[in-house]
This record gives structure tokens, sequence and C-alpha cells, in this order.
């Protein structure tokens, strides 16, 4: 093998496989045939047409109705991973619980009489249903402006407070003499009596006086650990990395098949669309500060993971018409259905 041949070789690796396949030889033989005489490497020009003729079949889909189902697929797994990403680097650095019993009980002044442990949940549940309920969404209303809280609470509800007012402004006063970084104490509709929130070590609480200024309630959420943005971009690139050229791969195979499997393969390919469309505007709703003045917490970019299992319904209407596509291709394919590759122009593609 010469070295011009085995230069022409590496760039055809540009080139999908089954591309490769089914024309490689050909365009070998061609460029070989066309090599000025004693050539010995690709002109640059050559080498630049070959490279961008491969990606453009392994990156880009064969018309725009494909590349409205492949973007749109794409975006789906891209935000899963992206969920996922973030779910990893959370998981990596959950904190542990804390005893919130003995402080709460003693910035009350009494034992409590309800408690909620949200402790046992798995991450990504905790991603739903903070998604869900937006309950942390305006914390930074009720003045905190530090580090961000993680939906992963304890909490303790009193009741019967005698004094409300001075019980807030007392516990307000313990965790600054104690050390604990505070917000400003305010006052809202939830908690006309008060509530501020306050932080150290990587633990927030808040502490706040009830809508029928009878009890207080005390919380504690752990700080948002490091990294949980950067875990969730790389899970987006990956997932995008991922999904594309395997799309934009079957995109190219079914254009090849006759068109009564193209026009079937393309009813299949509706409800993946409209159900990657759908989920996807969902999880980034639902990820979405509720008004102007809320923060968006990093951890909300677990949620479209959660979403996924918490509601199955999309990822299994995508899967199923993904393999539903696949098989008809497939079968396509083993009764040798499939047009060469370098379709002739002006044939209908999907």
């Amino acid at each position: 093998m010469s070295d011009l041949e085995r230069s022409y070789r590496r760039l055809l690796w540009a080139y999908p496989r089954f591309y490769r396949r089914e024309r490689g030889v050909e365009i070998l033989t061609t460029l070989l045939d066309a090599a000025e005489p004693g050539q010995t490497r690709p002109s640059r020009g050559e080498a630049m047409y070959l490279l961008l003729v491969g990606l453009r079949y392994r990156f880009v889909p064969p018309s725009r109705i494909s590349a409205v189902v492949v973007g749109l697929v794409t975006l789906w797994v891209a935000l899963v991973f992206s969920g996922a990403g973030a779910v990893a680097v959370y998981a990596a650095q959950r904190p542990e619980s804390p005893d919130l019993a003995t402080l709460a009980d003693e910035l009350a002044g009494q034992p409590a009489a309800t408690g909620v442990d949200a402790s046992g949940y798995h991450p990504v549940e905790l991603a739903y249903l903070a998604g869900t309920s937006g309950t942390l969404y305006g914390y930074a209303d009720r003045g905190w402006t530090g580090s961000r809280p993680v939906p992963d609470e304890q909490s303790r509800g009193y009741d019967r407070v005698p004094d409300p007012p001075a019980v807030l402004a007392a516990a307000y006063r313990k965790l600054q003499r104690d050390g604990w970084t505070t917000g400003e104490l305010v006052r809202d509709e939830n908690s006309p009596d008060g509530v501020f929130w306050a932080g150290r070590g990587g633990a927030l609480i808040t502490v706040a006086g009830t809508y029928e200024h009878t009890g207080i309630t005390i919380s504690w959420y752990p700080v948002e650990p490091p990294g949980l943005l950067a875990g969730a971009i790389a899970g987006f690139l990956i997932g995008a990395l991922l999904a594309w050229p395997g799309l934009t791969w079957l995109a190219h195979r079914a254009a090849r098949t006759e068109p009564a499997t193209r026009r079937r393969v393309l009813l299949l390919s509706l409800p993946a669309m409209t159900a990657a469309a759908v989920n996807s505007f969902d999880c980034v709703a639902s990820m979405w500060p509720a008004s102007s003045t809320a923060v968006l917490l990093r951890t909300e970019l677990m949620y479209p993971l959660g979403n996924q299992i918490a509601n199955p319904l999309a990822p299994a209407v995508i899967g199923l018409s993904l393999l539903a596509a696949i098989v008809l291709v497939a079968e396509a394919r083993s009764i040798n259905r499939l047009a060469p590759t370098g379709r002739r122009s002006g044939e209908p593609a999907i």
C-alpha cells in the first residue's frame, strides 16, 4: 500500500461506516486514478473536501424534516443527561444530616410539635419535588443573599408559642452570638411575625413565624455543593454528542429506504418529536425561577432526570418510536431495500 493510498484511507474515516462499506472502494479508486504521477499525499483541497463531506454524513441530517426531529430529540436527551450530571455531582458531595432537634428546641424554648425529614429522599426525588413545589424559589425575598439552599430539608414545627416575635428576635441574637451569618429579619404575608435565614459550616437554617401568629417553624438545609453547574453542562454536552450522531445516522439510513418505509418512519417519528418538544419545554419551565426576584437553585438542574423517573410517559414514547424506526430500517436493509448512498437529487427524503 502506497503512502498516498494510506493517507486517503485515513481521510475516509471521516465518513460513517455504512458509507465507507458501500462507497469506500469506489471513492478510493477514483482518487488514486486521478492522482498526479509521483503524488505522495492528498492535496489540501482533497483533504478538506473529504473531511467536510464525511462529517456532513455524520452530523448533518438528510432533510429539513429529519433535522427538526433529530434536533428536538437530541435536545431532550441532552437535558436528561444534564440532570444526570448534576445528580452525580450532588450525590458525590451530599452532606450528612445534622441533629437539628437539639438546636431547634433550644431556639424555640420548647419541644417540637411536628417534624419533617426529607434527608432520606434520593437526590432525583428531591429535585423533582422542589421543582414542582417551588418552595425555595423565593428564599432571596426573605433577606438571604448567601449560599443557595438545597431542598434536602429537616423541619420542626412549634405550636402555642407565647410570644413568636420575641422568640424570633431571641433566636436571631443567639445565632449571631454563636457565629452564624444571619440575613435580615423580615416579615412577609406567610410569616407576618418575622422570618430570617442563617448560615454556618455548610448548613443553612430558616426560622419563621407561622401565618396564624401562634408558632414558629425551624428548618435546616444543606448548602449547595460546588460543581453542580459544571456537572449539568458536562452532562448536556455528553448527551448531545451521543444523541446527534446516532440520530443522524438513523435519519440517513431511513432516507435510503423505499417511499412506503420512509413514510412509516416519518409517522413513527412524530410522537417522538412531540414528546421530546413538550417534555423539554416542561423541564426548562419547571427549572425557571417563578418570579423576577426568585433565584435559580442549581439543584433544580437535576430536575430533567427526576421528571423522567416520576413521569415516564415521554421517555417511553420516545424510546418506542425510535425502536420501531430502527426495526423498520433494519428490516429494509435485511431484504436489500436500501438505496445506494449518494441518492439522486430530487428523490424524496425524510
